[in-house]
């Protein structure tokens, strides 16, 4: 069942963050990225962003905040299919120095597009379907901090309460603000 897997992925997320702080978590400044990569079904380059807020508990630093992925391909005909996510993004950092481990979760809403071109005679038609849905975004960022910078690799499950699910990798560049 759609639904269900949503509840899941929603239950793992709580379930991860919801560990007793030593101390209480005051925000220790911003991080800016952008993010582009493949997905390995039905959709193919996507790219995107996000803006997150970490909080230091005294065992880990959680991360929370927003992001957007949009994910384009083209189909037969000329047409083109397309995926929207855009929601609110979690994680933890699980190691943080030399290499950067980070456990991602990201739930929000998503927009499945395809539009189809038919052409017949000297006639060209455009057909275009759109669905609304959910998603969750499980995942796992392993990369680098330099300095202000970091860089990384992204690994990512699209799961959609609607429509085609696939995983998807991407490369992700971003700068920190603050202390």
């Amino acid at each position: 069942m759609p639904g269900t897997r949503l509840a899941y992925w929603i239950f793992c997320v709580v379930s991860l963050l919801a560990f007793p702080a030593v101390e209480p978590a005051h925000a220790q400044g911003a991080e800016f990225s952008f993010h582009g990569g493949q997905a390995l079904d039905e959709y193919e380059r996507g790219g995107g962003g996000s803006v997150i807020l970490n909080l230091p508990t005294g065992i880990r630093t959680i991360h929370v905040g927003a992001r957007a992925t949009y994910h384009v391909t083209t189909t037969e005909g000329d047409g083109e299919k397309s995926l929207l996510l855009y929601g609110v993004d979690t994680g933890v950092t699980l190691v943080s120095s030399p290499i950067l481990v980070r456990a991602t979760m990201g739930v929000g809403r998503a927009q499945d597009s395809e539009e189809t071109v038919i052409v017949e005679d000297d006639t060209r038609t455009i057909i275009t379907r759109m669905t609304n849905t959910y998603y969750a975004h499980p995942g796992v960022m392993i990369g680098m901090s330099l300095g202000i910078v970091f860089v990384g690799l992204e690994g990512r499950y699209i799961s959609l309460d609607k429509g085609v699910s696939t995983s998807a990798v991407y490369a992700t560049v971003g700068f920190k603000v603050g202390r």
